[in-house]
Parts: structure tokens; C-alpha cells; sequence
């Protein structure tokens, strides 16, 4: 077989943990290997040696990992992802998976069904039998823009009973054992990025559980009502509290056809107009009242108190008296 070129080197990408020193390996496997590549956090089973073995092909926007590892545990941890990304990863194994994602409960993936893990979410992942493991990492901009309501979609759903399932496994593990694609490796990206849409969107025409995400809007609107004096409110504030993303807090108000900051903006305006036109609180200084509703910028405030009554915080109060 004729040596690869730079560019076939720079799409493929080997590691074994034997070629590392036994002395330094758990070290390197779990630092290098886990915390910096792959931004996880792995753990090892009580009753195995750490062992890795993993060939990663590297495709524009893409990239997929076949390997063979000891059973362990996975953790994205939210000191991870304080990285900011959001890529997705699907995996399958072996033996099937356990996990855990906070907010959306406990799942159990049949050998060959893939675990939905995207990096914006804390999860543990724990498997038993990994005698074989394929991952593929994906940008999330690959399916946004085909995919509606992609977070809603079940994190166990992907299996081998649709043909849209299996051509993707059968497609990415033939890829493996092609080797580097060379200049062929955009139009694999776009293949893989194709079955990934009709795959997603075989999902997404499944019916979810009524009501989840009026559900969930409702408990963030009413904790926004109950903290308006915090200014730093935020979207990712919310996400740690209520264990999902800052992204989906965000689409939830994008499908009411406002935004977040808006929302939190005009509850906010809300709350003081009804304090100056209370007359229980003629003498509250209009200052106290925007200051207490979390509003800490003076300026911005009467320009957008203006904007939604027609007039200022004072003649508000004037109109009163």
C-alpha cells in the first residue's frame, strides 16, 4: 500500500494507549486524550485497566471515531462546557449504553441504537462492553436549518429500524474502513450531512410528549416574573437552573416571535409602569423602582420606557397625580 500524502495524514488520525509508557498512560488517556480532545471526562471501571484504542477520520465539519476501549464512563461535566461548543455527537456501541442527562432523564440504548449527546448539556455515559464504538461528531449548523425543535428529539431514538438509521451506520463504517478520502472528502461530508437530515427527520415527524415545551416556557416566564430584580437574568443563567441549553431557551421565545431579552425587557418596563401608576408608591423614586425591577442602566431605561408607552417614567407619574 503506497504511503499517505500530508493531506490523507491531516483525515486520519491514530491512537492506541499502548504505544503510551503503562506509567504515564491512565494520565495521558484521561488528560490529552479525554479532557482536551474529546472535552470529556472519562472514567474507568472499577474492574478494568484503562485500555483505548481509536482511528478518527477528520472531514470538513465532521469528524468519526471508530474504536475499541475498556468499559468506562463519559462525563461532560459543566466546567467542560465552559468551551462554548455545541456539536453534537452520536454514538454507538457494542453493548448499548447508559445515560443520564439532567433535565431530560435516564435512557438505555439497545446494541446498534445510537445515544444523541449534544456537547451544550451535561451527560454521563457509562458502557459495560465496548469491543467496538463509532462516534460521530457534527457541527450543529448541519441540521438547524432542517431539522425544527432538533433538542425535543428523544436522546435514545436513534436505532436500526428505519432505513435512513442503518444506511447512516453502514455508510459511516464503510468510511472507516476505506481510509483517508483525500479529494473526496467534501462530497463525504455532504453524503453524511444528507442521511443525517433524512435520519433526524424521520425523528422529528414522531409524535413528543404533548405539552413539554409549553411546559417549559411556562416555568421559565414565571421564574423571569419572580426574579426581575436580578440583572444578571440571562438565558444561560436559566439553562443551568432548569438543565437545558441556553440555545433552546432562546428558540422557545423565538417561536412566540420574540426574544429573551425582549421578554425579560418588557416585564421588566411592565413592573415599573404599574409601580408609577400605583399610588400606594407616589413617593418610591423612579430610580428605586427601575433599580429594583434590575434595571441598572439609567439611559437605556427611559429610552425604552418611551419607546413603549409614548412617554417618559415622570409623565407616567404625572398622569397619576
Amino acid at each position: 500500500m503506497p504511503p499517505h500524502t500530508a493531506e490523507q495524514a491531516d483525515q486520519l488520525s491514530s491512537f492506541c494507549a499502548g504505544d503510551i509508557p503503562e506509567h504515564h498512560r491512565d494520565e495521558y488517556i484521561r488528560d490529552f486524550y479525554g479532557r482536551i480532545q474529546m472535552r470529556l471526562h472519562i472514567k474507568p471501571h472499577e474492574d478494568h485497566s484503562l485500555k483505548f484504542k481509536a482511528t478518527t477520520l477528520l472531514l470538513p465539519g465532521i469528524t468519526c471515531t471508530k474504536a475499541s476501549v475498556s468499559p468506562m464512563a463519559w462525563d461532560r461535566t459543566e466546567e467542560l462546557m465552559a468551551d462554548g461548543n455545541d456539536d453534537i455527537i452520536l454514538s454507538w456501541n457494542s453493548g448499548g449504553y447508559r445515560f443520564d442527562m439532567p433535565g431530560r432523564g435516564e435512557f438505555e440504548t439497545s446494541p446498534g441504537t445510537a445515544a444523541i449527546l449534544p456537547l451544550d448539556r451535561r451527560f454521563s455515559v457509562e458502557t459495560r462492553d465496548s469491543r467496538w464504538t463509532m462516534a460521530l461528531q457534527f457541527k450543529r449548523s448541519l441540521l438547524a436549518p432542517l431539522v425544527r425543535n432538533l433538542d425535543d428529539i428523544r436522546p435514545d431514538s436513534i436505532g436500526r429500524a428505519r432505513p435512513a438509521h442503518r444506511l447512516l451506520f453502514g455508510y459511516l463504517w464503510s468510511l472507516q474502513e476505506l481510509g483517508p478520502p483525500g479529494d473526496l472528502a467534501p462530497l463525504l461530508s455532504r453524503h453524511i450531512a444528507d442521511i443525517l437530515a433524512a435520519a433526524f427527520g424521520d425523528l422529528e415527524h414522531e409524535p413528543q410528549t404533548p405539552g413539554v415545551r409549553a411546559a417549559r416556557l411556562a416555568a421559565i416566564k414565571q421564574h423571569i416574573l419572580r426574579n426581575l430584580c436580578d440583572p444578571g437574568l440571562s438565558a444561560e443563567q436559566l439553562s443551568r437552573k432548569f438543565e437545558i441549553s441556553a440555545r433552546y431557551i432562546r428558540q422557545l421565545f423565538a417561536d412566540e416571535g420574540t426574544s429573551f431579552s425582549d421578554y425579560v425587557t418588557e416585564q421588566r418596563l411592565a413592573h415599573v409602569h404599574s409601580c408609577l401608576t400605583d399610588p400606594r408608591q407616589i413617593l418610591r423614586r423612579v430610580a428605586d423602582i427601575a433599580f429594583d425591577a434590575g434595571i441598572t442602566e439609567p439611559s437605556t431605561f427611559y429610552r425604552q420606557f418611551r419607546h413603549r408607552y409614548g412617554m417618559t417614567p415622570t409623565d407616567a407619574r404625572r398622569q397619576l397625580r
